[in-house]
């Protein structure tokens, strides 16, 4: 087996840990997720150019760092939620919202902070760098797979 296989073996292990946590994604067909988790980790494996050793360190940090990640972005979608309703929202609930969001945005910010060392440690400067720039490719990436796969190319869904 060479050094490439058993990274993407590694790779695809850990990053599989990292997914099954999210709320958001898991309105997807069980398949696609899979799917998609898989393309995430070869992604990033590929781009930071992650050696075995390095993406055994490496993968349970991130896989960390996204849950955390993911229960604040879960957090925020609910504060969100409760103020749907224009209508119902008072001049104290919206105050009471607005403070909310803004400590979850520093909580957001400040795991952010903490994992970027951790990930300087896991890989070196020049990975942990690169790091969200290519979580950022990869988003887009499949943003431009989901409009490339509906009829009107735009990326609403399909009629029903």
């Amino acid at each position: 087996m060479n050094m490439r296989t058993l990274t993407l073996i590694l790779a695809l292990f850990f990053g599989l840990l990292a997914f099954a946590q999210r709320d958001d994604i898991k309105r997807l067909p069980p398949e696609r997720l899979q799917e998609l988790k898989a393309q995430k980790v070869a992604f990033i494996t590929q781009r930071l150019e992650l050696t075995p050793e390095e993406a055994q360190v490496f993968w349970p940090i991130y896989n960390a760092y996204e849950k955390e990640l993911d229960d604040v972005r879960t957090a925020i979608g609910h504060n969100r939620r409760e103020a749907r309703d224009r209508s119902e929202v008072t001049e104290a609930k919206a105050k009471e919202l607005l403070a909310k969001e803004m400590e979850l945005d520093r909580l957001e910010m400040e795991i952010r902070h903490a994992y970027i060392k951790r990930f300087e440690d896991a890989v070196g400067a020049p990975k942990a760098l690169f790091l969200g720039r290519s979580e950022r490719e990869f988003t887009r990436e499949v943003i431009r797979q989901i409009r490339q796969e509906r009829p009107d190319g735009r990326g609403a869904p399909p009629p029903r």
